[in-house]
């Protein structure tokens, strides 16, 4: 995890930095939205360096002209640094020792008692349609039922940030029954009602609720950027996690590999030697699902979290014995360590997630999504964006 002092400049430190003088510095606290914290007995106070670096950097892309924000320009959601992943502020890992999914979602969403007991309305059919799309994916059903169960609950257009979340939480709660197969919502803690769905137990049921909250949010990734361009427009929070849901599924992103990481770590877990899959990706190309780059510049900490955990449940388990394996000759290979997908995909293997391991982790994404959408709508303007025309010339 990142040290809070590397977070944080002295005034001497940002006042050099910037090379301006002291009071200068001060007055840009006002005028150049510098955030500070005040050190506890003292007078002075520590500076965010972001902040710092965006001003020894400048304004560019158009920062702070009007008009030209884009539906990406500010949040106050997660701070992605390079070794670090804070949600407003707490650090992840420490929401991953003490908090449930829906205390971290309300924190998220700043609407407390969003998960309520009340449930969303039922549209008539959902059995039938549900055995119509038994074939297709979770992500496929959801895609098809949530316009429906949107026309059954007209508290769904209320896009305050107080409706936002309290539809956001029937939206995840439908999203969790249709990943364990159940045919409505419950209003029990999403981890005990996902693992009582799967036929497993408290420890189960804990590991459920880390990884869920690990899962929650990775700052502005292709999808979210997406929630937040169709939120910009006015949707409800159903179809801000449709978007969310059809941009995922994309094969250039992470979720949207997720077929190739199933099928290695199937490979890896079924293998005689579970060193010879990694070894056969490589021979063909060298890249290895699972062993992609990331935007850390050490590894994942998603991925050293729950991987701490996997370590302490699984430590005599067979197949995860032999993923370790696996992962030690990749990571020889390429010198980067596993993606926190490859272990995220582990775990819904031990659920009996086949096919849709990644379905679990989309459960915690969609509360992510739902607090970028009502961000967006809220706190932004109604953004269009002008294409900067590259084609032939009329005459």
């Amino acid at each position: 995890m990142a040290n809070q002092d590397e977070l944080y400049l002295s005034a001497e430190e940002a006042a050099g930095l910037l090379g301006v003088n002291l009071p200068t510095l001060y007055a840009y606290v006002g005028r150049k939205n510098i955030r500070s914290v005040k050190i506890e007995g003292s007078r002075k106070r520590r500076y965010w360096a972001a902040d710092i670096q965006r001003l020894v950097k400048g304004n560019k892309g158009g920062e702070g002209v009007p008009g030209k924000r884009g539906a990406d320009s500010h949040s106050s959601l997660t701070l992605l640094t390079e070794d670090g992943l804070y949600y407003r502020g707490r650090d992840v890992n420490e929401l991953v020792e003490t908090a449930t999914v829906e205390e971290v979602a309300e924190m998220f969403w700043q609407v407390p008692g969003a998960f309520g007991e009340a449930l969303p309305h039922m549209p008539s059919g959902v059995a039938q349609l549900l055995e119509l799309f038994g074939h297709t994916t979770v992500i496929e059903k959801a895609i098809a039922l949530f316009p429906l169960v949107e026309r059954e609950n007209p508290k769904a257009f209320d896009l305050s940030p107080e409706g936002y979340a309290r539809t956001g939480a029937d939206v995840v709660r439908w999203f969790a029954a249709l990943v364990v197969g159940a045919e409505a919502p419950q209003a029990r803690p999403l981890h005990e009602f996902i693992a009582s769905s799967c036929g497993v137990g408290k420890r189960f049921a804990d590991l459920i609720r880390r990884m869920l909250i690990l899962c929650i949010d990775h700052e502005l990734d292709h999808s979210t950027y997406s929630v937040r361009a169709a939120a910009n427009t006015g949707v409800t929070p159903y179809y801000a996690a449709i978007t969310g849901l059809a941009t995922a599924r994309g094969r250039r992103i992470a979720y949207g590999r997720n077929e190739a990481v199933s099928r290695l770590l199937d490979d890896v877990c079924n293998a005689k030697d579970p060193a010879e899959p990694i070894l056969q990706y490589y021979s063909q190309g060298g890249d290895i699902p699972g062993f992609c780059a990331n935007v850390h510049s050490i590894a994942d900490p998603r991925a050293v979290s729950l991987k701490a955990t996997l370590d302490g449940m699984f430590a005599e388990d067979a197949e995860y014995l032999r993923l370790l394996k696996a992962m030690k000759v990749a990571e020889e290979l390429v010198q980067r360590p596993a993606e926190f997908i490859l272990l995220v995909s582990f775990v819904g293997r031990k659920l009996n997630l086949s096919g849709q391991e990644l379905a679990l982790a989309a459960v915690a994404r969609l509360i992510g999504w739902i607090a970028h959408a009502s961000e967006q709508y809220n706190q932004q303007p109604l953004v269009r964006h002008r294409a900067r025309y590259t084609g032939t010339l009329p005459d």
